[in-house]
């Protein structure tokens, strides 16, 4: 008898321990934070502005994460029993009288970006729809040239580089006053962080409102576990960058959005907006 209760006893700490180990493997520790204001043209027709965002940036030792403040937000707002019912109702409201749908206009803004130091890899969390799909890229830094211009923004001397990358010509400014190899969105490798970026058109533009040290923790367990919490539980699909544009803006992509909407008696209706996705190389 005695030997079977030290027997679960043993059992019971080696699944605790097991679970912990789990629960710390699907956490990694920043140590800096950055916030972006991003604009954006959501239709290149009219020359029309999406609703405007953060980018949140979170670095730690060998990973980086990126992603929508409005979209982290709305799913853990509307998902937590502490929300404040009065904001999240007049949230709800606002698709209604249309003030939010700019927002859902924009397809870059939901996307989830993992840079991965260690296996030199982007891995990239996004939806068509319904359907969560996942894709890796090479972590490849832009081919910057640098330039001799300087200039003083939000307290630091920045330096001016200029690329050509998936079908735009960009403009960035960086500080080697933080020596910090990183940026927005998927930018990055300059010799200092990214202050602030845009492409020649305008149609996209990043600009640095926030850098800070930070204890925060970036969530690794869609990678772990291939799902995807958003507004419910969704497994992720394997695909490659390509094949998921193309989807996501081809004709594909509206057969899937109306397949999805028929599924909840929607009729679908194109938005008749002229998309410009910020990669263009599709």
């Amino acid at each position: 008898m005695k030997y079977k209760i030290i027997l679960i006893l043993l059992l019971t700490c080696s699944a605790f321990a097991f679970s912990q180990n789990k629960s710390e493997k699907s956490f990694v520790e920043a140590k800096y934070k950055c916030v972006y204001s991003v604009k954006y043209i959501n239709d290149i027709a009219k020359m029309t502005y999406g609703t405007e965002d953060h980018f949140i940036l979170l670095i730690g030792e060998d990973l980086a994460y990126g992603d929508s403040f409005l979209r982290s937000n709305m799913v853990s707002l509307s998902s937590n029993p502490k929300t404040d019912k009065d904001w999240f109702k007049s949230f709800v409201e606002s698709f209604k009288d249309g003030t939010i749908v700019n927002y859902y206009s924009s397809l870059l803004m939901f996307a989830c970006i993992y840079k991965d130091y260690k296996e030199n890899k982007i891995k990239v969390i996004d939806k068509i729809s319904g359907n969560f799909f996942l894709y890796e890229e090479e972590n490849e830094p832009q081919s910057w040239i640098l330039h001799d211009d300087t200039i003083t923004i939000a307290g630091y001397l920045c330096q001016k580089a200029l690329c050509q990358w998936r079908g735009r010509d960009y403009e960035a400014w960086f500080t080697p006053e933080i020596p910090i190899n990183e940026g927005p969105w998927k930018f990055h490798g300059l010799p200092g962080l990214i202050i602030k970026l845009h492409d020649t058109q305008l149609h996209y533009e990043f600009d640095l409102l926030e850098f800070k040290e930070t204890n925060e923790k970036i969530n690794i367990n869609p990678l772990i576990t291939k799902t995807f919490k958003y507004f419910g539980t969704h497994k992720l699909q394997n695909t490659d960058r390509i094949t998921f544009l193309r989807t996501q803006f081809g004709g594909r992509g509206d057969v899937i959005r109306a397949a999805d909407q028929a599924k909840l008696g929607i009729t679908y209706v194109p938005s008749g907006w002229t998309y410009s996705y910020i990669e263009l190389d599709y």
